[in-house]
């Protein structure tokens, strides 16, 4: 028989009673129960970043990077067959000189004194927004590597901005991956885009020194959304191939759903077709990979949509393409090493007897595709399924 004393247990328990100047809510308990908060915080944000880390970082020492491109190595050959004792031409090699400002970008945290202390016995406050902050810097980094400066709104709720890209940010892969050239199907068009980079505009001539601002784009039908093959994977790679990205180090860019349509397109029933593989990065990682090149899944990828018409090209915020990204030719410029630096302050801004503690991670820098014949861009894809 249950003991009365324990019956009274069991209704304390469960009592919804007593509970003036106490906890109310159904459930948790009178308020002569006693009640504690699990120290395991539940972060309910993705803070991971996939195609950052992969950017290679270098710096300089002033407000601009600015760079030169061989274009060609001469306006016209300077090889030729000539008879014995004639004489021969030389042609010098094109440059085109291309520059890009340098931003700033910062990330910032504060704890107010009582919020320190009254918190010291379960967490420390000022630890977990500093780490908050570095974290949210990351998110917007690698947002702004590949959206770039684009303010469409985000109803997605992905981003941390609220916006597609992010404002006043250089330009992310979302506005370098263009092409002047007319569009076609396969791989020989462009997407009639002459826009403006890094100070030059693009241009559809062949001969012209702006022609080398294009980068390769590949579709099945130009004028019609089509799904994605192994025959647009291989002519990426084919592509950059020929304009001489052999043997850098290259890697496809695509969001998380079509993340899973390439796997189930290059692993179908788990068992890789010829041309598929894992591939392993540093950390342990293990990707999918197409002919050795690793394919990188981004939740960013999931807004640089670019489809067309058959005669001009439309850039979305949808999911309609991927990325063959050649990795040597990509990088993140710094300016004197100042890169996520941590300032801390005490105080406000304004008053520095304010009982606050906080601080910023900031980096000077800049996004840069120092070349762009050995991208590929394919374009005007289905959307793919669960997305």
């Amino acid at each position: 028989m249950i003991s009365d004393a324990f019956l009274q247990i069991r209704t304390a328990l469960d009592s919804t009673t007593e509970v003036t100047g106490g906890d109310s809510r159904t459930g948790v308990g009178a308020v002569f129960i006693n009640k504690g908060i699990d120290k395991m915080i539940i972060e309910s944000y993705n803070k991971s970043v996939d195609f950052s880390p992969l950017v290679k970082r270098t710096s300089i020492r002033q407000l601009a990077a600015i760079w030169n491109m061989k274009v060609n190595m001469g306006s016209t050959s300077k090889v030729q067959f000539y008879s014995d004792g004639a004489g021969g031409t030389p042609y010098p090699s094109e440059f085109i000189q291309l520059y890009a400002q340098a931003k700033s970008l910062r990330s910032d945290y504060e704890v107010t004194g009582l919020t320190i202390a009254a918190s010291s016995s379960y967490f420390n406050a000022i630890a977990s927004e500093a780490k908050d902050a570095i974290d949210a810097m990351a998110q917007v980094e690698e947002q702004a590597f590949i959206l770039g400066d684009d303010t469409s709104s985000d109803s997605s709720g992905i981003t941390v901005t609220g916006t597609i890209g992010v404002s006043g940010s250089y330009k992310g892969l979302y506005q370098l991956m263009s092409s002047a050239v007319a569009m076609s199907d396969g791989s020989h068009g462009g997407l009639n885009d002459a826009s403006t980079i890094y100070g030059s505009t693009r241009s559809a001539t062949v001969t012209a020194k702006e022609y080398k601002l294009n980068v390769n784009c590949v579709c099945t039908d130009s004028a019609t959304q089509s799904p994605l093959s192994t025959v647009l994977l291989n002519a990426a790679i084919t592509a950059s191939d020929k304009k001489g990205g052999k043997t850098h180090r290259r890697i496809f860019l695509c969001s998380e759903d079509r993340l899973n349509e390439i796997s189930a397109l290059i692993a179908p029933q788990g068992r890789f077709v010829v041309g598929g593989s894992m591939a392993q990065l540093d950390g342990g990682v293990s990707v999918l990979a197409w002919k050795n090149h690793p394919i990188i899944g981004s939740r960013y990828m999931a807004f640089a949509g670019v489809t067309g018409d058959g005669t001009n090209a439309t850039f979305s915020d949808a999911d309609n393409a991927m990325h063959f990204l050649d990795m040597d030719n990509i990088v993140f410029t710094n300016v004197a090493g100042v890169d996520k630096m941590h300032q801390p302050i005490k105080g406000a801004d304004a008053n520095q007897r304010n009982d606050v503690e906080g601080g910023y991670f900031k980096t000077y820098g800049v996004f840069l595709m120092k070349r762009f014949d050995t991208h590929s861009l394919i374009y005007n894809l289905s959307t793919p399924p669960g997305a």
